[in-house]
């Protein structure tokens, strides 16, 4: 009986990792300009900051191009969830994310104000490149 009970407690705790590392359907973008119109579906899935990149695109847009990025994992979810990790394996409930208009990204933490986003892509939508209203980057890769 014990040995039943054991199995069953080992089962449902892997059933519930694994549950937890599954992912939505990732539906890759095609390029894009400011302006285009994006479909919901571009932005779900696994996201790191790309420091590299953002450095790029915020010296070429003028701006300083070195910025103190911390890595960071982010998960958009279908649902409009938006989570986050510090490690890229465990990610818990960050905020909420959505897109409005044709390409305005609006990231809305649970602590602190929504933040608006001007979003295009890249590299066949493995890259995110947010925009503020300051005209500061930060550029997202997939990191599936």
């Amino acid at each position: 009986m014990k040995n039943i009970i054991v199995a069953a407690i080992v089962y449902s705790t892997l059933l519930l990792l694994l549950s937890a590392c599954a992912t939505d359907e990732v539906m890759l973008a095609p390029n894009t300009q400011a302006g285009d119109r994006l479909e919901p579906g571009y932005l779900v899935g696994k996201w790191c900051t790309n420091r590299e990149l953002t450095s790029k695109a915020n010296s070429a847009a003028g701006h300083s191009a070195v910025l103190n990025l911390d890595q960071q994992f982010w998960n958009f979810k279908e649902s409009g969830k938006w989570q986050e990790s510090g490690t890229g394996w465990m990610y818990s409930n960050y905020g909420e994310w959505q897109l409005q208009e044709r390409d305005t990204v609006i990231l809305d933490p649970l602590r602190g104000n929504p933040t608006s986003y001007q979003a295009s892509f890249t590299n066949s939508g493995v890259d995110l490149h947010l925009k503020d209203q300051a005209g500061q980057f930060l550029v997202l890769s997939r990191c599936d």
